[in-house]
């Protein structure tokens, strides 16, 4: 028995064909963001690490370093798999040129609270900077009372003017 295609059903088949490899080509693209950004101005670490309150801040990812020509505003992004426990939450702040690190000086500082599973945080900061290198890096605390845990998966950061 033969089988009998239109030239229309050929058409859209051929149409879907070529828009689902546009939408896979575009997906790559995009959860690749950073491929574009020197090394040292962008990076994951796919490790995990768990921790309580008595810890204080803990870096959160490797320093990135930018050079800029003059005086500007950088923007440093940061994400990460995060998981805390009931009645604490995890508080993000920035050390930029390994200064004391800041807690909501350059962007928000809640960075986690307590969901029923892990969950992919993600904000950014917005630092101004003088001409020259700056190196930015995103520290964690946990906020909450003694007995209470936090952990972290995959996390991100980078840095761009």
């Amino acid at each position: 028995m033969r089988h009998i295609t239109s030239r229309r059903g050929r058409t859209a088949a051929g149409a879907a064909a070529l828009g689902a490899a546009a939408l896979l080509a575009a997906a790559v693209t995009l959860a690749q963001p950073a491929a574009a950004l020197p090394a040292a101005q962008a990076g994951c670490n796919l490790g995990s690490f768990g921790f309580d309150s008595s810890l204080g801040w803990l870096a959160l990812t490797a320093p990135r370093t930018i050079t800029v020509s003059s005086a500007q505003t950088i923007r440093a992004d940061v994400s990460a798999d995060a998981g805390v426990d009931a009645g604490a939450e995890l508080r993000l702040g920035w050390s930029v040129n390994n200064a004391a690190v800041s807690e909501g000086g350059f962007g928000p500082a809640n960075f986690a609270n307590h969901q029923e599973f892990f969950e992919t945080r993600s904000t950014f900061a917005v630092i101004n900077v003088a001409a020259g290198t700056t190196t930015v890096q995103p520290f964690i605390r946990l906020n909450g009372p003694a007995g209470k845990r936090g952990t972290v998966l995959h996390r991100c950061s980078s840095v761009q003017n």
